[in-house]
């Protein structure tokens, strides 16, 4: 499989994952506890979901530049 196929591939699955987390993060709204343990915030999932995606998405943005820098680097 070429380069330019399996890009595509990629990015056809990146967004289907996205989609269904898009649809996922919208059907749950109701609010919910979260428990700090010295304290407790009641917030709407879906901000919670959408935060939780984001430092999914940094992560593995991360991970890939460290997986990136080493391949650079030797």
């Amino acid at each position: 499989m070429n380069s330019e196929k399996k890009r595509q591939v990629n990015l056809v699955v990146s967004l289907i994952i996205g989609l269904l987390a898009v649809i996922f993060i919208v059907l749950n709204t109701s609010p919910v506890s979260i428990n700090f343990g010295f304290f407790n915030v009641k917030l709407p999932l879906i901000i919670i979901l959408v935060v939780m995606v984001i430092i999914g998405i940094l992560l593995g943005w991360f991970m890939a530049q460290d997986k990136l820098f080493r391949k650079k680097k030797d």
